[in-house]
């Protein structure tokens, strides 16, 4: 596919729409057509040296069109298409995403596409991107075998294709079978056990390639109206062929939250998580670990429509093989769920803290050294290539809006600033997205 077959598909696409707005959605099917504004901003400060900073930033602004066909109202069988082309200061992109389901007696099927081919402008931000079609496909098979017991088939292909591959944009491919059984007991108690299937084939770069096994279980279990319970285990074995510059290994991922509440005004949520990896061969980029983080959480619910709470974190990483690595973090999250009405969500959350590494580039014990110039040959080397204690925080903001009929708005912020006991390892990084949208 090359730039002047996506703008003529983008034109064919405004083509259909002048003449979709004149349709009836009379019956099951609804045709609507949609143009709007989306804009997408990243921005990364660091520093080169203690007193100069690097910016890197990329920002893309564009319009969109777009047209939506679904059937009328949910049922026994239902299906949505979302397609739409946008146009950009640096990026062009078609896109085109499927929903169907369709049911006949015990037996459901789904099929989920998820497909879009994005251009880049050889002047634009961008410098290491390359053209690329990226395709996601999930067909899904379910046999209810009793009221409380299900059994699922599933086969997911994901492909990311280049125009261009080169060694930061290599072409790959990603099938990931599946199989797995859910048994509902109780109210809203259910259990889950799985296992996957995957493959990923990069032609590029076949030391990339491997396969990947994986076990998984959920449990969820509601006592009463007042309290859960959710676990859920996951076992992965990843393994790369001989000679890869990758090293094959075992991932195991456990995560648990109880939830009680004492009353309507207040819940409270103990969650824990626990990563543990072990490489057959472990070396410098791949080297055994254990993370864990644990958060007690109060949500104080004001009103109706506004949650706000609070949650201390702990985490921390070990390593044998990599004690650099090594690192405790204490914070304190703050969040805000606030739903407007029946047309606006908010949610905010902001963690702030503190990473203290085992084995750090800090000069708290010599107080003399305000920069790396001041210090000898070894000294500065060691200084600049060693991880350094810092204070964190972690911002995340969703907002989605129906401001009147038929407009729409949604924004998404992620700004993560690290400030450094070493001052040329600070950083600072910034996600913004989002858009409005009419539909007819």
């Amino acid at each position: 596919m090359t730039r002047s077959l996506l703008l003529g598909v983008g034109g064919a696409m405004l083509v259909t729409l002048s003449g979709a707005g004149a349709e009836s959605t009379e019956g099951k099917i609804a045709v609507t057509p949609r143009v709007g504004v989306d804009f997408e901003h990243f921005g990364e400060t660091f520093r080169v040296t203690d007193t100069r900073d690097t910016v890197a930033t990329i920002n893309d602004l564009g319009t969109i069109v777009g047209l939506t066909v679904q059937s009328g109202s949910p049922g026994a069988s239902s299906f949505r298409l979302d397609t739409d082309f946008h146009y950009g200061r640096q990026t062009h992109r078609v896109r085109l995403d499927f929903e169907g389901r369709l049911r006949s007696g015990a037996n459901t099927w789904e099929l989920e596409h998820d497909g879009s081919y994005r251009v880049f402008s050889e002047e634009g931000d961008y410098a290491l991107s390359g053209d690329y079609l990226q395709d996601y496909v999930r067909l899904t098979w379910e046999r209810r075998l009793t009221e409380a017991l299900r059994f699922r088939l599933r086969n997911v292909l994901d492909l990311t294709w280049y125009e261009d591959p080169d060694e930061y944009n290599l072409t790959s491919t990603r099938y990931r079978p599946s199989a797995d059984v859910r048994f509902a007991f109780g109210d809203l108690s259910e259990l889950r056990a799985g296992y996957e299937l995957g493959r990923r084939t990069v032609p590029d770069s076949t030391s990339l390639n491997h396969w990947r096994h994986v076990g998984q279980a959920d449990l969820s279990l509601l006592f009463g109206w007042t309290s859960s319970l959710d676990v859920s285990e996951r076992i992965e074995r990843r393994v790369y062929p001989e000679g890869s510059v990758r090293e094959s290994s075992w991932e195991h991922r456990a995560d648990i939250t109880f939830e009680f509440s004492t009353g309507d005004r207040t819940t409270f949520r103990v969650v824990q998580e626990n990563e543990v990896i072990r490489y057959d061969e472990p070396d410098d980029l791949d080297f055994d670990s254990e993370w864990a983080r644990t958060g007690f959480q109060v949500e104080i619910h004001r009103t109706r429509n506004l949650d706000l709470s609070l949650m201390p974190v702990y985490a921390f990483l070990t390593s044998d093989g990599a004690p650099e690595e090594e690192y405790t973090e204490t914070g304190l999250e703050f969040g805000i769920d606030w739903r407007i009405g029946d047309h606006t969500w908010i949610n905010l959350t902001d963690e702030v803290g503190r990473r203290d590494y085992e084995i750090g580039a800090n000069p708290v014990d010599r107080p003399e050294i305000d920069s790396i110039a001041s210090l000898a040959a070894d000294d500065a080397f060691a200084l600049d290539t060693a991880f350094s204690d810092y204070v964190y925080n972690r911002l995340t903001l969703l907002l989605t809006s129906q401001v009147s009929p038929g407009i729409s708005a949604d924004l998404f912020v992620n700004w993560q600033p690290e400030n450094h006991h070493v001052n040329r390892h600070d950083t600072d990084t910034r996600i913004v997205s989002g858009g409005f949208e009419y539909r007819f």
